[in-house]
């Protein structure tokens, strides 16, 4: 049953037009990057992909959060629309795991067709030197993607109207965006500096957007612009910070969805 359930999800996610004008969109915006980046360095042969990738970090933790909020957001409050659905002996995790699953494999595709129009511009004028680092941070775009699309669907659960979902996923979004980052600023400006590592530390994992950049901009050696909570992240674990990183945004994974999946099961359609 859960697998005829997402094939459903699925088919309903491809129906829509959001994955393939977000494909189109993020390669767009992509590809002009890729060839701004690349026209700015001045020598093509020996850049390769770090230097446009660091600029693809910043429309990937801008567009891709704000996205998969949105669309998380509505299919949660759209739950309640499943009356039919949930009449069938399926449980309600199954239900919100479906719509989840659905989802992120019709946005990584779109993800990964905006970012692999991009790789292949890259390769093509500036040859395929740290290829292998763009592959992670396609992979870590994708972890992103599947956090916030969790987040979202536990907002539109929560909220039940779609209306409210959608304005609480994109409060969300100016939080994660920019709140944790002033509330990182602020405390690095109360506490004394040998203080202020372990509170930075946890705050960075407390925002899965924050989580996406340092892992980023680590890939391609970029660490000193990966903010107060990145450095303070890097002094207070060293070589593990990437695998709890990654911990973490596998976390705001499951939390969310175990989260909205409970919610859901307590409430009557």
């Amino acid at each position: 049953m859960t697998s005829a359930l997402l094939r459903f999800e699925l088919a309903a996610a491809r129906k829509g037009r959001t994955a393939p004008l977000f494909a189109a969109g993020f390669a767009a915006a992509s590809v002009a990057i890729a060839l701004v980046g690349l026209s700015a360095s001045g020598a093509l042969a020996v850049q390769g992909f770090a230097r446009t990738s660091i600029s693809l970090l910043q429309l990937i933790l801008w567009v891709v959060p704000l996205l998969a909020l949105l669309i998380g957001a509505a299919a949660g409050a759209e739950c309640y629309e499943l009356e039919y659905i949930a009449a069938l002996p399926v449980t309600r995790f199954e239900i919100v795991f479906s719509r989840w699953a659905a989802w992120l494999g019709a946005l990584s595709a779109a993800l990964c067709i905006g970012l692999g129009a991009a790789g292949v511009v890259i390769a093509a004028f500036a040859g395929s030197a740290d290829g292998w680092r763009y592959l992670g941070l396609v992979a870590f775009a994708v972890l992103l993607l599947s956090a916030c699309l969790a987040i979202g669907l536990a907002i539109g659960v929560r909220a039940r109207d779609r209306s409210r979902a959608l304005a609480f996923a994109i409060v969300a979004w100016c939080v994660l965006v920019v709140g944790v980052d002033l509330l990182a600023i602020g405390l690095l400006a109360i506490l004394p500096a040998g203080v202020a590592s372990g509170p930075l530390s946890f705050l960075l994992l407390l925002d899965p957007i924050d989580l996406a950049r340092v892992l980023g901009l680590g890939l391609f050696s970029a660490n000193e612009i990966a903010g107060p909570t990145g450095a303070a992240l890097r002094t207070v674990l060293g070589g593990w910070g990437a695998l709890l990183l990654v911990a973490g945004l596998v976390a705001w994974t499951a939390l969310p969805l175990a989260i909205a999946a409970r919610m859901f099961g307590r409430r009557d359609l």
